[in-house]
This record gives C-alpha cells, sequence and structure tokens, in this order.
C-alpha cells in the first residue's frame, strides 16, 4: 500500500562524522528477509540477509545472503559488503542483483573491485545520483571463470511515500535507476526502490530495458 506523505529529507547529515545510521546501520548480528514474486503475483524466492562482520577500523561490513526458492531449497550463498564514510554509506553492486542473477552465479567465488556506488548523505526528493561501475571476476578453486561489469545509475531520488508490509509500515523515498550486466553482451534492467533511512530497502520493482514488469520483492522480516 503506498500514500504520499510530505516530504521530508531523504538522508539527514549524521552526528558522528563517519556515522551512516541514518542511511542504513549495520551493526553485527543484524538480520532481514525479503519474499520475491514474479509479474503474475507467485512467489519465487526468499533472500535472507546477515551482517556477519563489522571492520570498525575501516568502517565495513559483511553481509551474508542466502536464496531459497520456492520449494525451500538453497540455490544461492554468498557475501557482499557495505562502506560507511563522512561522505556516505557506499553499497555493493552484489546487492543489486536478482535471485535469478545471482541463482546463475551459484558456486563462483565473485570478488569486485570496489564498494560500488554511493548513497550521499543529506539527499532529497529531485536529486540525482551519478552513474557507478563495478568490475567482478570469479573463481572457482582458484581459477577465473567469469569477468562482470555492473553499472548502475544514474538513481533519481523521486516521491516520499509511506509503504506498508509485512516488516510493518514505514516512511520511504522512492529511487529509480537502471542496472547494466556486462557479460560477452549487455543486459539492461530498470529498477526502482523503496528506501527507509536507518532501514534500507522495503521494496524494490524490476522490469526490464522496454518497462515490461518482471516482478518484485517486499521486506518481510528484520530484527
Amino acid at each position: 500500500m503506498l500514500l504520499a506523505v510530505p516530504l521530508f529529507i531523504l538522508l539527514r547529515p549524521a552526528g558522528a562524522q563517519d556515522d551512516c545510521s541514518s542511511v542504513a546501520d549495520y551493526p553485527a548480528g543484524k538480520a532481514w528477509a525479503y519474499r520475491w514474486y514474479d509479474s503474475a503475483g507467485k512467489l519465487t524466492y526468499l533472500t535472507a540477509h546477515r551482517v556477519r562482520q563489522r571492520d570498525t577500523s575501516a568502517q565495513l561490513s559483511t553481509i551474508t545472503v542466502e536464496i531459497v526458492n520456492a520449494f525451500e531449497d538453497t540455490v544461492y550463498q554468498g557475501q557482499y559488503q557495505v562502506r560507511c564514510t563522512s561522505e556516505g554509506l557506499y553499497q555493493d553492486l552484489l546487492a543489486k542483483l536478482t535471485p535469478d542473477m545471482l541463482r546463475s552465479l551459484a558456486g563462483v567465488d565473485l570478488r569486485t573491485e570496489e564498494v560500488g556506488w554511493r548513497l550521499p548523505l543529506g539527499l532529497q526528493p529531485g536529486d540525482r545520483i551519478p552513474q557507478a561501475y563495478s568490475h567482478l571476476t570469479g573463481y572457482n578453486n582458484g581459477s577465473k571463470l567469469l569477468e562482470l561489469d555492473l553499472a548502475i545509475g544514474p538513481v533519481d531520488i523521486l516521491t516520499n511515500e509511506n509503504l506498508t508490509t509485512p516488516a510493518g509500515s514505514f516512511p520511504c523515498v522512492a529511487l529509480a535507476y537502471e542496472l547494466w550486466i556486462t557479460q560477452l553482451v549487455r543486459k539492461r534492467f530498470r529498477l526502482r526502490d523503496w528506501f527507509s533511512p536507518g532501514v534500507g530497502v522495503i521494496r524494490r520493482e524490476v522490469f526490464d530495458r522496454r518497462g515490461k514488469y518482471f516482478g518484485y520483492c517486499e521486506l518481510v522480516e528484520v530484527k
């Protein structure tokens, strides 16, 4: 359920220089889960995320992710990273890949050259985040199997809304952007996120480059 709400600042400057809790908080042990549905509303996947560890000196958090299909079979296990800086929150572009995309990479040790895109502090609806890039290399037993180039953006900060999911009701800002995946051929997707400051993504909708609707995910639990 989406309702319009008064305009508010998406991400307020943090009190401490390296504190990104106003953007999204990632203490060790935090866990959250999403359910994914196809365009017909059929349940396809459950993704479970947990903050495994945090390097406070580098303000770096490592997050494990497990993907379970509708038959409760685990089809992917991996991890991605986020980094908090005085400029905002840097997020690994792996976190933007859908379960179908990640499932095709099961069993591959994925390594990124950098933590991909920055969600700056102090954003407001109408702002735009420049395009960001990341290069991924996949290994198996030390041997290189594949290379991927990911690009996201530019990200447009849209309207403010209240969003209700099984996890509760959240004040959100909608973000619209494109995701480019290049491995021999380039694939382009359109995504829309509903982001709640201090919590993270509450809902994500996925479309192809022409706007055909693929499906969505929603937050079902956070603790």
